[in-house]
């Protein structure tokens, strides 16, 4: 009866603290600033502070095909070992780590890409001296005719890396001033030869390639 009692208060306490808190819950701290925050105990170092999330092998994942459904849209897990065939599921689960469910597309994802890099390539452009650079949204410029080329302003492109090809018969004269529409001490491409450029916002810079 007396375990019965101390339950019992003990979950009403648990109560008033989770209204106190508007539906917060904190682990170390009174006062959680989210839905759940977790507060790093730094004074004592014997015990590793981390959140943990479920841990089990692909083919562990794939035996709960079946339970993973709309309301488990953005779950997280951590695969330990690849083992057993991929289903349709888990067909992206090829090496350990962090996955999360896609329920949309009904499949796992990696967290964090584990994914080979997918490059936007612009090809067969014509090079002149007012090639429009406007549209940012590649990186890999390939021309195959034209013979004289400037680079867009460079805070277009601030901290990217873009690369140049010139697949043309004949050489290709960069134009106009250095570093702002030509590479640092670069005045040509010639044909066949491509190039790694660096942006820094304010000017371009050759990291590979020839000219």
């Amino acid at each position: 009866m007396k375990k019965f009692l101390l339950t019992a208060t003990m979950l009403v306490g648990f109560v008033a603290i989770a209204q106190a808190q508007q539906g917060r819950v904190g682990i170390n701290t009174t006062t959680p600033a989210a839905t759940l925050d977790v507060v790093a105990n730094t004074t004592d170092t014997a015990r590793p502070d981390a959140l943990l999330v479920p841990r089990m092998t692909r083919a562990q994942l794939y035996a709960k095909d079946n339970a993973y459904v709309a309301a488990q849209n953005g779950a997280i897990v951590f695969v330990t070992t690849i083992d057993g065939t991929a289903t349709t599921k888990t067909a992206n689960v090829t090496a350990t780590g962090f996955y999360y469910y896609d329920a949309p597309n009904a499949v796992w994802k990696a967290v964090g890409g584990n994914t080979a890099l997918q490059y936007r390539i612009r090809e067969a452009q014509a090079a002149s001296a007012t090639y429009d650079w406007s549209n940012t949204n590649f990186d890999y410029w390939e021309f195959n005719s034209g013979s004289e080329l400037y680079l867009g302003n460079p805070a277009l492109f601030t901290g990217r890396t873009i690369y140049v090809r010139n697949s043309s018969a004949g050489t290709i004269q960069f134009t106009g001033t250095e570093l702002t529409t030509r590479p640092r001490n670069v005045v040509a491409i010639t044909s066949q030869s491509s190039m790694t450029l660096y942006s820094n916002g304010t000017a371009w810079y050759l990291i590979s390639g020839r000219n």
